[in-house]
């Protein structure tokens, strides 16, 4: 592996423990007035389970308690488990928040190298650099390393699983001549243990995403080219037979648990997971209607049968750009606010313009992988915005969960701009910028005075129109020119 590749794993870190020493340091003089502040912390979610696990860890209990269902703030335990450990054995009786942070910074930052190498061994080197460099540096994954969050460990896990996979199919079948086949027994075996530790820390921290991975890790393999080497389609029996032990035991913890995750009617479990879709999206629906001036005005000028939609849409672009630029706020929050909505609006025309990218590959480049990907992304995306969609924080959280296949898609989409449906990026790009540019407009007018008012429903309808006619002018332009 390239030296680079560790110069960046370690710049990550880097920016993941700076961070969350800075804020630690200001939000008790510069936050606002909330215990989570001044205490130090960025999330809610972070100060409730630090605070029960210092508990935990000063108290005569055995540690396994953090997997009682009365510490709420830990769906699972696991996390809450650890961090009790590490303030019981290594913290020498003091409460240092920062001695968890290292800790989860460090596994976000190991994601990197997974990333890189997962991505070279069918994509290529550029690929597998670009994919490396936005898992490392992408704001949102800095900032949620930077606190107790589970979302660093959930990255680093998957990426580190989806390693072991492409690494068995690459000692099975045939790859480009800059990818190398695995050779030796002692490698394979080095594969299944990423593969078995990646699951553990999984069912440790999250056991559904455990399911997720090996079902989409077997999405992958089924739909290689059927160009390649017959053996690069054939699933392992080892993956479906802990895959099925994985999804079962998932489906026991969920059904064990749900009591104290969410108050919901229905018979056996898949009652009670179509109540909880049902009641979470209704749920977000309301609290993004009682949310922001733009949103409730939004929502009174909006027919009831568009509501949902809105939710999904307004959820895909959470962080507002925006927003975050002209809605009052103190400088430490609006400052890492925009941070935040700029990485992601950078990102966005990418991972919009994947799945046309994909679908343009030749057969012979993994075309039905990318598009089983593409999909894959796509729907948690959605799922991540329907259930999020209402809050700034939650959806953007859940959404990189499954960030080490975002970023291969971004990667991948970024090498075929160029290609014959690389005008494509260009609409998307015209589209989010008109987006920007006439909210933008509103919001001027709303905080600033600067403009003049049309009214937010006219601004909506603008903002389509604008979309479809820069789209549709640009496709007839493209079409008059190929006829000439």
């Amino acid at each position: 592996m390239k030296r680079s590749i560790y110069l960046v794993a370690l710049l990550a870190f880097v920016l993941r423990m700076g961070l969350a020493v800075t804020a630690s340091s200001l939000l008790p003089v510069a936050g606002y007035d909330s215990k989570t502040q001044q205490a130090g912390y960025l999330f809610f979610d972070a100060y409730r389970r630090d605070s029960q696990s210092w508990d935990l860890a000063q108290s005569a209990k055995p540690l396994i308690k953090a997997f009682d269902d009365k510490f709420s703030s830990d769906q699972y335990g696991g996390l809450l488990w650890v961090s009790a450990f590490i303030y019981r054995y290594l913290s020498g009786g003091t409460h240092q928040p920062l001695l968890v942070i290292l800790l989860g910074a460090l596994i976000g930052a190991l994601g990197v190298p997974f990333v890189y190498l997962a991505a070279r061994r069918w994509a290529g080197e550029r690929t597998a650099m670009i994919a490396a460099l936005l898992f490392a540096f992408f704001p949102e994954a800095i900032l949620l390393g930077a606190s107790q969050m589970r979302e660093p460990y959930l990255m680093t896990f998957i990426a580190m699983f989806f390693y072991g996979v492409t690494e068995w199919q690459a000692a099975r079948g045939k790859l480009p001549a800059q990818t190398p086949a695995i050779r030796g027994a002692g490698r394979g075996f080095q594969v299944w243990l990423w593969m078995i530790l990646a699951l553990a820390g999984m069912l440790l921290v999250s056991p559904a995403f455990a399911a997720v991975s090996i079902g989409v890790s077997a999405g992958w393999l089924f739909f290689a080219d059927s160009s390649s080497d017959k053996a690069q389609r054939k699933i392992p029996w080892q993956m479906i037979a802990v895959g099925a032990g994985i999804f079962a035991l998932a489906l026991v913890v969920l059904a064990a648990s749900w009591g104290s995750l969410v108050a919901a009617k229905g018979g056996g479990i898949f009652g009670t997971l179509g109540s909880w879709a049902r009641e979470t999206t209704r749920l977000n629906a309301y609290l993004l209607g009682r949310s922001s001036g733009i949103v409730q005005l939004l929502f009174q000028a909006l027919p009831t049968a568009l509501a949902l939609p809105f939710v999904a849409v307004y959820g895909i672009l959470q962080p507002v750009l925006p927003a975050a630029i002209f809605e009052p706020s103190i400088p430490f929050w609006q400052t890492l606010g925009i941070v935040r909505a700029l990485g992601w609006y950078l990102l966005l025309p990418l991972v919009a313009f994947a799945p046309i990218a994909a679908f343009a590959l030749p057969a012979g480049q993994r075309r039905k992988q990318w598009l089983w990907l593409s999909l894959v992304v796509w729907v948690w995306i959605l799922i991540a915005a329907l259930r999020g969609g209402g809050d700034q924080w939650d959806n953007p959280r859940y959404r990189v969960i499954l960030f080490a296949w975002i970023v291969m898609l971004a990667a991948m989409a970024f090498q075929q701009i160029k290609s014959g449906v690389g005008r494509w990026f260009w609409r998307i790009c015209a589209v989010e910028a008109v987006i920007l540019l006439v909210f933008g407009h509103w919001y001027t007018w709303r905080y600033l005075g600067l403009g003049f008012n049309i009214g937010i429903r006219n601004t909506l309808v603008i903002a389509i129109g604008l979309s479809i006619l820069v789209v549709l002018g640009d496709w007839l332009w493209a079409r008059r020119k190929i006829s000439k």
